[in-house]
């Protein structure tokens, strides 16, 4: 009996203990929710408060509308990254594959992305093998999409921006590397963190949940996603497996 007692005890205590961690990361799921939301709310309530001054330069009437447009879209992208990953958190049986190129997908990526990397005057250097790969297409491209879009992003007027696709054993590998500034250490160990927040100018392609539903989205499929960064340059590597 005493046996029986103590085996309850102890699984009483860790069904309180993951009662506890599941509260605590509830409240730290709001907090950072309400953080996350607030500054763009902020600033859209700053720039609409301008707005009502009738007197303000057509010029300046403009460009607090363009910040307008853009706190809200950084809200709406925060909405649907939250919205993805907590469905993508609730999947633990994989997800619904079929066979599509992966080098073409990656073409058509870079070819939305051209406002954004033709504005900067980026030198493309790209290398992709020719790939049939076994994976959900839609999801993947979310993954193309957030890392090159970052990579684009962090990249100096007129650099290199250097995107590679090949296969390695029973690897596909996919990188881009971009020419901005680098990461520190502690910036990279966190960096796929939900709402991590880095103290280097770089680190913001981490705010928010971006980078955390990149990472799930290649864990679904049996791969992984790293980052190296140096002072030159700074690589996302994805890793996927070609049988699953």
């Amino acid at each position: 009996l005493g046996e029986e007692m103590g085996e309850l005890a102890a699984s009483f205590n860790s069904m309180a203990d993951s009662l506890a961690e599941t509260e605590r990361q509830r409240r730290d799921f709001i907090a950072n929710v309400s953080h996350e939301f607030k500054t763009p709310l902020t600033a859209i309530e700053g720039y609409a408060m301008l707005l009502q001054d009738h007197e303000l330069p057509q010029k300046e009437q403009a460009e607090c509308a363009e910040k307008i447009l853009q706190s809200a879209g950084r809200l709406s992208t925060l909405v649907s990254n939250i919205l993805m990953l907590t469905k993508l958190e609730q999947q633990t049986d994989g997800v619904e594959t079929a066979p599509f190129w992966l080098d073409e997908q990656l073409r058509q990526v870079m070819v939305g992305l051209e406002p954004l990397w033709g504005a900067k005057d980026l030198e493309l250097d790209l290398e992709l093998e020719p790939m049939r790969y076994n994976g959900n297409e839609d999801l993947l491209y979310h993954v193309w999409s957030n890392l090159l879009s970052n990579a684009v992003k962090f990249s100096p007027q007129g650099a290199v921006l250097s995107v590679r696709l090949e296969k390695q054993d029973h690897l596909v590998i996919f990188t881009v590397t971009d020419r901005g500034p680098g990461m520190s250490a502690d910036v990279q160990r966190h960096i796929f963190d939900k709402f991590y927040q880095g103290d280097t100018s770089h680190a913001s392609a981490g705010t928010g949940v971006g980078l955390s539903v990149v990472r799930k989205i290649v864990e679904l499929h049996g791969g992984a996603v790293t980052v190296s960064s140096t002072e030159e340059a700074t690589t996302f590597t994805v890793s996927l497996p070609t049988h699953q």
